[in-house]
């Protein structure tokens, strides 16, 4: 997802369609290399439990795709648990990180750089389950683009098909009620999550180290709703949203809200 490039306001770079610099340009070298410190691995499976692996079985899926694999988090518990994974990222930094944690792990998983445009289900085969996870479709500023992007999800998925999309609880954050618990996606105790500049358009999220090294990550901040309605219109139904984990919760006071839909 390579967008032109303009500047915007108070120097920042946006696209044509209003969105924050190309995605795969912030996920830098040096940032990237301190990803696992600021996920912790061990704990983050710990918050998770089995929740992901739970509801793919319960839909009967062997087959998964991990379209946002970052550093490989999810593609090896689910290899682990015994799925037949395919991971894919658009950030050429992201894949070789991700290649190396799997290869640490003695994994066989494939893992593929691919944007998501160029996702061809002629190609790669359909699936039982499609993840996109970490708020990576936040990523993409445009409802257009959103909307191409999950239909290119449908046609990965067999009918019946399962998708798992995550994002960030923006309806708390643009309320002024950002919460950052670290109990399930950032664990890490070394580094802090922290906001920048939020609007209606533009969420800036600032992540510091101990060492005091900071990276700067832009993402646009739909709501669960409106995400969850861009879900239905792209060939899904019965989407459901569970916030960290729950299917019962609080929409003001959690981090992440997950979504679940049904390939028509």
């Amino acid at each position: 997802m390579a967008y032109i490039r303009r500047e915007g306001s108070e120097g920042d770079s946006v696209g044509e369609h209003g969105q924050a610099a190309d995605y795969a340009a912030q996920y830098t070298h040096d940032f990237v290399s301190r990803w696992d410190e600021l996920i912790d691995w061990d704990k983050r499976a710990a918050g998770e439990g089995s929740f992901f692996t739970d509801l793919l079985r319960k839909w009967g899926a062997e087959t998964v795709i991990d379209v946002s694999t970052g550093s490989g988090f999810h593609a090896v518990q689910l290899r682990r648990a015994g799925f037949n994974v395919l991971a894919c990222d658009g950030s050429a930094t992201m894949v070789e990180r991700a290649r190396s944690n799997v290869k640490a792990r003695n994994l066989e998983i494939p893992v593929v750089q691919c944007e998501w445009q160029d996702l061809d289900y002629r190609r790669l085969g359909t699936f039982d389950a499609v993840l996109c996870l970490g708020s990576s479709l936040c990523h993409v500023f445009d409802q257009g683009e959103r909307q191409r992007v999950l239909r290119r999800f449908r046609q990965l998925l067999k009918p019946g098909g399962l998708l798992l999309v995550d994002q960030r609880n923006f309806r708390a954050i643009r309320a002024g009620r950002y919460k950052a618990s670290g109990r399930y996606y950032y664990c890490g105790r070394n580094a802090e999550v922290s906001l920048g500049q939020v609007s209606d358009q533009l969420c800036e999220f600032i992540y510091t180290f101990a060492d005091g090294a900071s990276w700067r990550l832009q993402v646009y901040p739909i709501l669960p709703e409106a995400l969850k309605g861009e879900i239905a219109n792209a060939g899904f139904f019965w989407p459901r949203s569970f916030g960290d984990f729950r299917h019962v919760y609080d929409p003001m006071d959690c981090d992440f809200i997950i979504h679940m839909a049904i390939a028509k």
